[in-house]
């Protein structure tokens, strides 16, 4: 089972790229969801120059209402249940509940 990272911890260019794929969103939805400049969220991926921890932050809190768990190295994951729904500006995700038999 892999180890979560810490709350609030700095996200990687990696674990960027890979949620933003992940969710197959554009860097200009990230950037609106993040309230960052487009400019801003490919200087972090392409990681030019030293990451800026208020920028990374600002993409972290994008991904983590539409579920992105960031974990330990470069990682990232949905919930195990997930069930991703994409379509027009919004992404949701929404967790599959248990059906319950003989009731």
């Amino acid at each position: 089972m892999p180890a979560f990272a810490r709350p609030n911890a700095m996200i990687s260019p990696a674990q960027c790229r890979s949620a933003r794929s992940l969710l197959g969103w554009s860097v200009a939805k990230l950037a609106a969801a993040a309230l960052v400049r487009v400019s801003a969220i490919d200087d972090f991926e392409a990681e030019r120059g030293a990451p800026v921890a208020a920028i990374a932050l600002k993409i972290r809190r994008a991904f983590e209402p539409v579920g992105v768990l960031f974990l330990s190295g470069d990682d990232v994951r949905l919930p195990a249940r997930a069930l991703l729904e994409v379509g027009g500006d919004s992404t949701r995700i929404q967790l599959r509940q248990a059906r319950r038999s003989g009731n």
